[in-house]
């Protein structure tokens, strides 16, 4: 199953906001990962760079106490503060990005197994 039709069954969202959530957080996966550790990433998700191109551009990344105000109110998700912009222009609330976060790690691990998963998660923090 494509990561698209995944996420929308799987959120109730359109595939259009699938797209666009699935395309931020790969970007700042993309962002944090190293080159390899993306690139094993990249290989279990079709098309990725068209679902990169599908999300809108991240926003600047907070530093020391905006952080750890951000990962409070995000549930201890802090590194999730640069998509929260992206997420709003698609229509979405704070709660959706952590759903998402949560799903696509869901996504990885049934298309590549516990260590892709582990690699996706740890870009987020």
């Amino acid at each position: 199953m494509e990561i698209a039709e995944y996420l929308a069954s799987r959120l109730g969202v359109s595939t259009r906001r699938a797209e666009g959530g699935a395309g931020l957080l790969l970007q700042l996966a993309e962002q944090r990962l190293p080159r390899e550790a993306f690139v094993r990433l990249a290989d279990s998700v079709p098309a990725i760079s068209d679902v990169i191109g599908k999300a809108p551009q991240l926003a600047q990344k907070p530093v020391g106490a905006a952080r750890q105000t951000m990962s409070r109110w995000l549930g201890g998700l802090g590194g999730l503060l640069p998509v929260v912009e992206g997420f709003a222009k698609l229509g979405c609330d704070r709660t959706t990005v952590r759903r998402f976060a949560e799903e696509l790690a869901e996504f990885f691990r049934e298309q590549a197994g516990d260590d892709v998963a582990k690699l996706f998660r740890d870009a987020l923090r």
